[in-house]
């Protein structure tokens, strides 16, 4: 559901909340900060808010995956743990095809695995030959890669060879030109903002992909490097990208607030069909003790409108002290938001304290 901001107005304010769950070890803590604000919320006068309840969100990376793709490798998988090693080595061999014939659209750490399940299947199945050429070829594509714990010392020995016998191979570049602000990626790792060069890479393919200003706006192509330098030019393009029904794309937004943050904030807005969403932060400072950092998106503005970042104690929370604090001055915002001063940006939620004592 889109909306043009000027052309629709509604009677009361339209709002999502939006809480950054990136610490495990606090998600219970987590969940009932967001809990108690949307009661004091639901229990807001009508004509202060209308809150919209928030979909499932879809990661870029889910809707970036071909469905046949999955396919292919769930029934590698199976394969694999139905011990039918011949069936397995076909599939993680057409499922590393699919993947790569779209490099802009490929999960490079799924496809790196993909190449280390061949190449156990292979020795299972008797073609220890295959399975070190495997290897080079991972070697080849992801030199860093940290293989899983629980494969036999052998596959780190010959993973090992691997990469010294790829290191005395040839080496070469490649140059990388498209759209200024574009990101570029080599083998799925960013390499930096184009135009990029990449140097001291071992003859072979590799793959190349950029992303453009949206996630849903990007480019890929395979690269066969054979000389000193290669070269690629690519525009990033929109792709047409399904969402399920009654799903959102997750905006994936992290402490660290940007101009980035912003845009993926709008897409979640006008999918919502939200003038506002809260976007809260917990983070704890001692033992028992948290900072609950917190702002207002304004969808219309394009802006983040601060709130003072509140600090609490455990044994406050489920006595919806905190929920009514951050609604009042939430409402407070919403009121004034057309008024109010835009954030600066950058800002980090992880370097943030607040000014208040850890309870009230």
């Amino acid at each position: 559901m889109g909306v043009l901001w000027g052309c629709a107005a509604w009677a009361q304010p339209r709002l999502a909340v939006f809480l950054i769950e990136e610490e495990p070890l606090i998600q219970e803590t987590t969940g009932k900060v967001k809990a108690e604000l949307w009661e004091a919320l639901s229990s807001a006068k009508p004509s202060e808010v209308a809150l919209l309840p928030m979909p499932r969100l879809v990661r870029p990376s889910e809707l970036l995956t071909l469905p046949l793709l999955g396919v292919a490798f769930n029934e590698a998988h199976k394969a694999m743990k139905e011990k039918r090693f011949s069936e397995a080595r076909i599939s993680f061999k057409k499922a590393i095809e699919l993947a790569l014939e779209r490099p802009e659209r490929a999960q490079f750490g799924q496809v790196f695995d993909a190449y280390v399940g061949w190449a156990v299947a292979s020795v299972e199945d008797g073609d220890e030959e295959e399975a070190r050429l495997l290897l080079r070829v991972l070697a080849r594509l992801a030199p860093n890669y940290v293989l899983p714990r629980n494969l036999p010392p052998v596959f780190k020995r010959e993973f090992e060879r691997a990469k010294l016998f790829i290191n005395k191979q040839p080496k070469g570049s490649i140059s990388i030109e498209s759209m200024a602000g574009a990101v570029v990626f080599l083998n799925g790792q960013p390499v930096g903002i184009a135009p990029v060069v990449v140097a001291n890479l071992p003859y072979g393919t590799h793959y190349v992909s950029v992303e453009g200003q949206h996630f849903d706006m990007r480019f890929g192509r395979a690269v066969e490097l054979n000389s000193a330098r290669a070269q690629v030019r690519g525009i990033p393009k929109k792709m047409v990208l399904r969402l399920p029904a009654g799903s959102a794309v997750d905006p994936s937004l992290t402490p660290f607030l940007d101009a980035a943050a912003l845009e993926r904030l709008e897409v979640l807005a006008k999918d919502l069909g939200a003038e506002f969403i809260w976007v809260g932060f917990v983070k704890e400072v001692e033992p028992g003790h948290f900072n609950l950092s917190m702002a207002l998106f304004h969808a219309k503005r394009k802006c983040f409108l601060f709130l003072a970042p509140i600090g609490f104690s455990k044994s406050l929370i489920g006595k919806a002290v905190l929920g009514k604090r951050v609604s009042n001055a939430l409402l407070q915002r919403i009121q004034a938001a057309d008024k109010e001063p835009a954030a600066k940006l950058p800002l980090d939620w992880r370097a943030v304290d607040a000014t208040e004592p850890a309870s009230f």
